[in-house]
């Protein structure tokens, strides 16, 4: 015995909401979930709606439940779960300024860190935490300035010998 699958209404408001999220949103979950939402409003059935997103029939459920349950908020992720910042945002002031006042590598920070702020990270967090800040990591390298000692005149001659002469203007 089948069921009669129960289209989703929607109000006028909502689906023009739900559109503009499914084309602008910035997180592509969020912006799935808004065209899962619309076509489960244009009448389409679960399974149907499941393989043209290529997601399973339970995800398409638990989305249209979610938005019967909570509106809109029910469509943004839930924050996660995760480790704690190794560079707390006390230090990283530190850090900012001691980037501005002179230019340091980033193994010369995480030792200055270490000494003054007793804070034991990695390069790669002391790089990564400055990039984000909006700091730019360059290498160095040598000058390939030409020695000015020698004038322009003093230009090595041709070899004669082995130079073609050049055609004239009235040949």
């Amino acid at each position: 015995m089948s069921r009669k699958p129960r289209p989703l209404v929607l109000s006028e408001a909502d689906c023009q909401q739900l559109a503009h999220a499914a084309e602008r949103h910035d997180n592509w979950r969020t912006r799935q979930r808004c065209r899962t939402l619309l076509m489960l409003h244009s009448g389409k059935p679960i399974n149907t709606v499941a393989a043209e997103q290529g997601i399973e029939r339970d995800t398409v459920a638990a989305h249209r439940d979610a938005w019967l349950k909570n509106g809109f908020a029910g469509l943004v992720d839930a924050p996660r779960s995760g480790a704690p910042r190794k560079f707390p945002a006390e230090h990283l002031a530190v850090l900012c300024e001691w980037a501005r006042a002179e230019a340091l590598t980033a193994p010369q920070l995480r030792e200055k860190l270490q000494q003054h702020c007793g804070l034991v990270v990695s390069n790669w967090v002391v790089q990564s935490s400055l990039l984000r800040e909006g700091f730019v990591w360059k290498r160095t390298r040598h000058s390939l300035k030409k020695n000015e000692t020698s004038p322009l005149l003093a230009v090595p001659t041709q070899n004669l010998k082995n130079s073609k002469p050049k055609p004239s203007a009235e040949s």
